[in-house]
């Protein structure tokens, strides 16, 4: 029924959700809550189900409908189906060959910068920085973007590009896209999953604020940039997305002590808060082009054939 029509990429049945309701309503139902999901530990879902099925006997009853909802667990839930979750994605029906499209596109020496710019079915832009505060689906400014994409281009100049998935139209676009050179997919078709997977791949992803750009987060190993005026700052010294959720106030969230290094620097994780003036930590343009060029196909020894001996073999096989 969903207006997108997700069932085409994965070959589902178009109805398969109606199978679903009738099956609860002929088979006995086990509901999972996030009270039993905090109760048992919290963290991973298979780690936290363990003691509950055992606890239902799960393990030897007969069939049964598992019922359970929400996002409660976030994607620390769902972490150890990661590789799953993306091998599902890439084998539906049009992202390869969409792929493989945007791939051709861009170039593999430089750093690709994945923008997702969320818009034709989100709220307007509020005037207000202070309405972002915790709230998800809300179209972001894309002065944001754009100022965020300046500061990259004048640290890494011609080694930086940007590939931008958004829903909006070029005519909406256009503020972002002047002068930039970006790659975009608006004229790929059925590119839901590919769009995700391509951000996935990007060397840094710049977040909208919605669930499937922090799906492509969950995918991605990279960096990622989050809308600081969308987080809650805690006294602590830390943000977070939601603020309220006992999983992170009581079991997950950091410290301040936990953040520091012994040397007294915080230590930044892969997600990073960027306020409206575009200012990303120091060393992450030095870090993302160390990175980009350790993974330079003509420095792989298996896929080139080649690589630099190091002075120090160098000295030994002199001896």
């Amino acid at each position: 029924m969903n207006t997108r029509r997700y069932w085409r990429h994965f070959g589902t049945p178009r109805y398969d959700f109606i199978v679903n309701r009738a099956i609860e309503k002929l088979l006995p139902v086990v509901r999972y809550t996030e009270a039993d999901f905090l109760r048992h530990g919290g963290g991973d879902f298979v780690d936290a189900f363990a003691p509950f099925a055992e606890e239902h006997n799960l393990y030897k009853r007969g069939p049964y409908v598992l019922v359970t909802d929400g996002m409660w667990g976030g994607f620390r839930h769902i972490a150890k189906a990661r590789d799953f979750v993306y091998s599902t994605l890439y084998q539906s029906r049009f992202a390869a060959k969409n792929l493989l499209a945007v791939q051709r596109r861009l170039d593999p020496a430089k750093i690709t910068v994945g923008m997702h710019v969320r818009l034709g079915d989100f709220g307007a832009v509020p005037t207000e920085l202070s309405a972002y505060q915790g709230k998800f689906n809300l179209a972001l400014p894309l002065q944001w973007y754009r100022t965020i994409a300046n500061n990259l281009v004048r640290e890494l100049g011609d080694k930086v590009q940007f590939l931008i998935v958004s829903d909006g139209t070029d005519k909406q676009l256009s503020p972002l896209l002047e002068g930039l050179n970006a790659v975009t997919t608006s004229d790929l078709p059925d590119s839901d999953c590919s769009d995700l997977l391509a951000l996935a791949n990007a060397d840094l992803l710049v977040c909208s604020v919605s669930s499937f750009s922090a799906t492509a987060g969950f995918l991605s190993k990279a960096p990622y940039f989050w809308f600081e005026p969308n987080l809650q700052k805690h006294p602590k010294g830390f943000y977070s997305i939601w603020g309220h959720e006992p999983g992170q106030t009581k079991r997950t969230s950091p410290t301040q002590q936990a953040l520091k290094e012994a040397n007294g620097k915080v230590l930044q994780g892969r997600g990073i808060a960027v306020d409206m003036l575009g200012n990303v930590p120091k060393h992450l343009a030095s870090d993302l082009i160390a990175n980009k060029e350790r993974l330079l196909q003509q420095r792989d020894l298996i896929q080139y054939g080649v690589i630099s001996i190091r002075p120090e073999q160098q000295a030994i096989s002199t001896q």
